[in-house]
């Protein structure tokens, strides 16, 4: 292998041709830059005029810069320059392509004599492409962040409702009334709708680890529609074609909602001035279901399709687009078990097409859990820095007898287990808090008792939660919101295995 220092060294003149030809514009002009006495062949690609053009007017060059550039650098290259000085312009071809070129002029001088003026132009558009790309990815991941801790904090919030209408069901099971039931089953149904925004939030944030299970199509399709008809706008009209019956795929719900966010995006720039967005689900030869996803945009050429998938690469003007959207979409798909196909026609459209393996309905998972007998007498430590998440889930528990103490940090916590000891059957504890998180606690907590049993509660387990050093394959987490009959059922199932590993502390009698 020749090194390239080698290789300019062994021959310049090629190295030197490869430059003028391929990479670059020079050019070499008389002090007054009346006469143009070099240029190079790249000039014609990189402005879109002949050489021979510029040798016969030496102004010619100022035809391809943009017009709204073309004062400023006049201006610019009016008068030699008092050493090197560099400016950035753009030129229009006569395709209609902008690209953006880095200008740099320098003086050939004799003394103070200055002899010539040699200018160099290169071509930074895809540079500065790629520069924003990465600037809208970093802005994409910050919004990542705040949507994170959105979902948290909404998380908190709807944990304490669900648990206390829970409560209240429970407490007033037998005397209540129709419009009682009425309103309980409003504020369930409330709690249902504030969770999916939360779940589509993380969807946008990549915040959620990926949990495929069998789902409807047609529920996601509608659950996500109003959320798709605000991206959008009044402009764009969102229509459904969803087959009944439609046979369930597996994969994870919160992929679903980026899928469907990433298509409507991208079809909501190829209408600014409007259209319809049509989504449709069909089964397929009863092997796979399809989701369709048509705009009646501006559609692709033939070249623009063959790479429409690739990361990075997008046609949208500086600013506007990422390139990822497709990419993120295909990787989605594949990673299901699917194959994805796209038509699209200038002028008409485009048309995606996304086919899934087709799964048994019987397996879909059930949103209400079989009851199980959830009471008991075990004393348990209940750890929240939300005073609110942690009264709800300490009333719920003390409701099915068992002794509850509480702390509202680490420190308070390991305070209690140094108090009470071995009589403490299981630790609940919030995994992102102020100060000392989860995972800390538990850390200290097992240094002295290394048998404890213990149930993570989180706002969103996702890659912060095992950034805290929670695996989920190995410890038990309870996503919030939940009702307080889940979180009874998820404490008792914990308590039962502890007591079948020999882990159970010593009786503590009956509640308070």
């Amino acid at each position: 292998m020749v090194d390239s220092k080698d290789a300019i060294a062994t021959n310049p003149l090629e190295h030197l041709r490869d430059l003028a030809e391929e990479h670059e514009a020079f050019w070499l002009t008389n002090a007054a830059c009346t006469e143009v006495l070099y240029v190079s062949p790249s000039y014609e690609r990189l402005f879109g005029r002949s050489c021979a053009a510029l040798y016969g007017d030496p102004g010619d060059w100022i035809n391809a810069v943009h017009r709204q550039d073309r004062a400023r650098i006049q201006a610019f290259t009016s008068s030699p320059p008092d050493g090197s000085r560099r400016e950035r312009y753009r030129v229009v071809l006569a395709s209609g392509a902008v690209r953006t070129l880095d200008l740099n002029l320098c003086s050939i001088c004799d003394g103070d004599l200055v002899l010539n003026v040699a200018g160099r132009a290169e071509d930074i558009t895809e540079l500065l492409r790629l520069e924003e790309q990465v600037r809208q990815t970093q802005k994409l991941e910050s919004l990542g962040l705040l949507a994170g801790g959105i979902a948290h904090d909404f998380n908190n919030i709807l944990a304490v409702i669900a648990a206390n209408a829970c409560f209240l069901r429970e407490m007033a099971s037998r005397t209540q009334s129709d419009d009682e039931r009425e309103v309980l089953g409003e504020i369930d149904e409330a709690v249902r709708r504030g969770t999916g925004l939360t779940h589509q939030l993380l969807a946008f944030s990549r915040k959620q680890e990926v949990e495929p299970v069998v789902l409807d199509l047609n529920t996601a399709v509608s659950d996500t529609r109003r959320m798709l008809q605000r991206m959008v706008g009044e402009d764009v009209v969102i229509a459904t074609s969803l087959e009944p019956d439609l046979a369930h795929v597996k994969i994870d719900p919160g992929c679903v909602v980026q899928v469907l966010m990433n298509l409507t995006v991208n079809a909501r720039d190829a209408m600014p001035h409007g259209g319809t967005l049509t989504i449709a689900t069909r089964s397929v030869d009863r092997r796979e279901v399809l989701l369709a996803v048509s705009d009646t945009g501006c559609g692709m050429t033939t070249e623009v399709m063959a790479r429409a998938f690739e990361p990075l690469f997008t046609t949208k003007e500086l600013g506007r687009g990422t390139g990822l959207g497709l990419s993120v979409v295909h990787g989605i798909v594949r990673q299901a078990g699917g194959r994805l196909e796209m038509d699209s026609e200038l002028g008409v459209g485009t048309s995606l097409r996304i086919y899934l393996p087709a799964e048994a309905a019987a397996s879909v998972r059930q949103s209400q859990a079989i009851a199980i007998a959830a009471r008991g007498d075990e004393r348990l430590i209940v750890v929240d820095d939300d005073q609110h998440v942690r009264t709800s889930i300490s009333r719920a528990l003390r409701m099915r007898g068992y002794h509850v103490l509480e702390a509202a940090d680490g420190p308070g916590a390991l305070a209690l287990l140094a108090e009470h000891g071995k009589q403490v059957n299981l630790l609940v504890t919030d995994v992102v808090m102020p100060g000392m998180d989860g995972h800390q606690l538990v850390a200290s907590a097992r240094r002295g008792r290394p048998s404890l049993d213990v149930l993570y509660i989180s706002g969103y387990t996702d890659d912060a939660v095992l950034r805290h050093g929670v695996e989920r394959e190995q410890t038990a987490v309870l996503e919030k919101p939940f009702a307080s009959d889940a979180l009874a059922r998820r404490v008792r199932e914990l308590l039962d295995e502890g007591r079948s590993r020999g882990h159970a502390a010593p009786p503590v009698g009956p509640a308070a």
